[in-house]
């Protein structure tokens, strides 16, 4: 009767921690899929977030400006406090440079295409005020920009933009473009100065349909994406019919077996090119996984994709990692679907911000834990970095902290949770810290103190032994006449009537019987269903059936003795704990009660 409630209450306990376990992972699972956005884009938010520095900035300002570009392009809002750093975030980074040096500086090669893409950053973060007093000291980013426009009239390059009036012949294309989706987005499409630089890259079209970076050279994909989009809202009668629809097939025309697209046709697939492709296909209206823009079953929004790496960030191709913030910045604004041509003239809807940081979903010992009855303490916790929408613990870069000593080589560490059993800890109070990493170099620290105070009962004093009657030795006397007595030998008297059969190993019983008669006749078989021994004519025993049952359940008895031995690591560290449970009692004084109750089979009294 006991026993078979004992396996029901085991039925019982492990259906209920089956559904304990399925309802953390749809939990798990619930939270990681409440993200709107591909993991594609959250992941790259995880990239960025990792590169920012306590100034608010990601390092220089130009990649600032990118970060701002393709991070508000995701959803997300610069002045949240997920990207507040020190009490500082990117626009008031922004403010604290100063924008001239930086345009002009020894890390910047274009200063007009640093001041379009810092008047688009400006009103990403929604700050269109500042963008007249920008910086300290403060700068007109507009005034800046429109400094670099040849307004001379009757000019070859009327209406362009470059950075040097020497140089305007050969990288005007690509400044022009910058500098009219700038425009564009700041709502200058009325303005003189618009129009003239409209109409001067409109002349700059190749026969092919593309148009190049050098007015000299040949077409180029990343360039014809972007005058694509420079063009594409351009006011009606400014732009020729056939000019959008030769370029739409230049660019379709150099794409790539994988989806994607290289700079230059014939090349690599390139990350800029392609999320530059994938903006100007939506400038024109479509959509970059229409059947059109498909090779075989590949779109570029796949080929981006797979030059993804497991931080998060983008490679520029598939043999180089060069630049790796503008170009997944570059990336996540064509992810969200964003063209120049809109964005960030209209910066959308904001999304919920990704939390990026590594979290944990349980950790013991709690903080403040006292152990007042054993030296073993088990450190354990459970954690997630929202899979697949982030890119996961990199359990390598994980640390375990034990009063200040790294105890991550015997800890066991993993991609969900990690665990550390010690022993004989002294008494006294420790601390223990636990540093998650995620791939893309996220962290997240937690610290925590328990204590241990094991009372150690002190020796007594030594006390003589008492002796009380009964208990009084008592020694033998002395006796000078005593005298041994002999021994007497005992004969046994012969028995006829008994017989002792000796050994025989051809009888089927080899040993004596105790009826005191000879065993005659023919063995008779046992009723038994087992067959005989191997080698007498039989296939096996039921002791060898016995013995290989019990030696093919050996594994399974191993890993069962296993997972019990480690539940009784963890029920002794929680049972130690002196915390006093709802119902009164610690859950070591519950423990010993189980134990007191459960009886044991060595001392339990028979049944009647």
């Amino acid at each position: 009767m006991r026993a078979t409630k004992r396996r029901v209450v085991l039925a019982l306990a492990l259906a209920a921690l089956f559904v304990v376990s399925f309802s953390a992972s749809v939990v798990v699972a619930k939270r990681a899929t409440t993200d709107p956005r591909p993991k594609s884009v959250t992941r790259g938010l995880d990239f960025l977030h990792s590169r920012q520095e306590s100034n608010g900035g990601f390092a220089t300002a130009p990649n600032t400006l990118w970060a701002i570009l393709g991070a508000v392009a995701s959803g997300e809002r610069m002045g949240s406090s997920a990207w507040t750093v020190a009490g500082k975030n990117p626009f008031e980074y922004l403010q604290s440079i100063n924008h001239e040096a930086e345009a002009t500086g020894a890390g910047v090669e274009n200063a007009p295409v640093y001041y379009a893409r810092a008047i688009m950053a400006y009103l990403a973060v929604d700050r269109r005020d500042r963008v007249f007093v920008a910086g300290t000291p403060h700068v007109d980013l507009l005034a800046k920009l429109y400094s670099y426009q040849d307004t001379t009239a009757d000019s070859p390059t009327k209406g362009s933009f470059s950075p040097s009036s020497s140089t305007r012949q050969f990288d005007a294309v690509h400044t022009t473009s910058w500098a009219v989706l700038a425009m564009h987005a700041f709502g200058l499409d009325g303005e003189d100065r618009y129009a003239q630089a409209l109409a001067w890259l409109v002349q700059q079209q190749k026969s092919g349909g593309g148009f190049p970076s050098e007015a000299s050279n040949e077409a180029d994909v990343l360039d014809t994406a972007l005058a694509v989009q420079a063009l594409a809202p351009a006011p009606t009668g400014t732009v020729g019919p056939d000019v959008l629809p030769a370029a739409r097939q230049y660019i379709k025309n150099s794409q790539n077996a994988d989806g994607g697209f290289p700079v230059r046709a014939g090349g690599r697939t390139d990350a800029d090119a392609t999320a530059a492709s994938i903006q100007a296909i939506l400038a024109l209206g479509e959509n970059p996984t229409d059947a059109f823009w498909k090779t075989g079953i590949n779109t570029p929004i796949y080929a981006l994709g797979k030059l993804q790496r497991t931080t998060g960030s983008f490679r520029a191709s598939s043999v180089s990692t060069a630049q790796p913030l503008p170009t997944t910045s570059w990336a996540l604004v064509a992810l969200r679907g964003k063209s120049f041509t809109d964005y960030p003239r209209n910066i959308g809807t904001a999304v919920k911000a990704f939390a990026f940081r590594p979290q944990f979903r349980s950790v013991a010992p709690k903080n403040g834990a006292k152990y007042t009855h054993t030296r073993v303490v088990l450190i354990r916790a459970t954690y997630t970095d929202l899979a697949p929408k982030g890119t996961g613990i990199k359990p390598a870069a994980c640390r375990l902290y034990v009063d200040g000593l790294n105890r991550s080589r015997p800890a066991k560490i993993g991609n969900y949770g990690l665990r550390l059993l010690l022993k004989n800890v002294p008494n006294g109070t420790h601390t223990y810290k636990i540093e998650l990493v995620d791939h893309a170099g996220n962290h997240k620290l937690l610290e925590r103190k328990f204590t241990v105070a094991v009372v150690t009962p002190a020796p007594g004093p030594t006390v003589a032994p008492t002796y009380r009657p009964p208990y009084t030795p008592v020694y033998p006397t002395p006796d000078d006449t005593y005298e041994p007595v002999p021994i007497e030998t005992f004969t046994p008297e012969p028995d006829d009537t008994s017989t002792v059969y000796p050994y025989d190993s051809t009888s089927p019983y080899p040993y004596p019987t105790t009826s005191g008669e000879p065993v005659t006749g023919t063995a008779v078989p046992s009723p038994s269903a087992s067959p005989g021994p191997v080698g007498a004519g039989g296939e096996g025993g039921a002791g060898g059936f016995v013995g290989g049952t019990l030696l093919a359940m050996l594994p399974i008895g191993a890993a069962i003795s296993y997972l019990l031995l480690h539940r009784r690591e963890e029920l002794l560290s929680r049972a130690s704990e002196g915390t006093v449970l709802q119902g009164g009692g610690s859950g070591w004084e519950r423990l010993k009660g189980t134990f007191a109750t459960s009886g044991d089979a060595t001392t339990r009294p028979p049944r009647s």
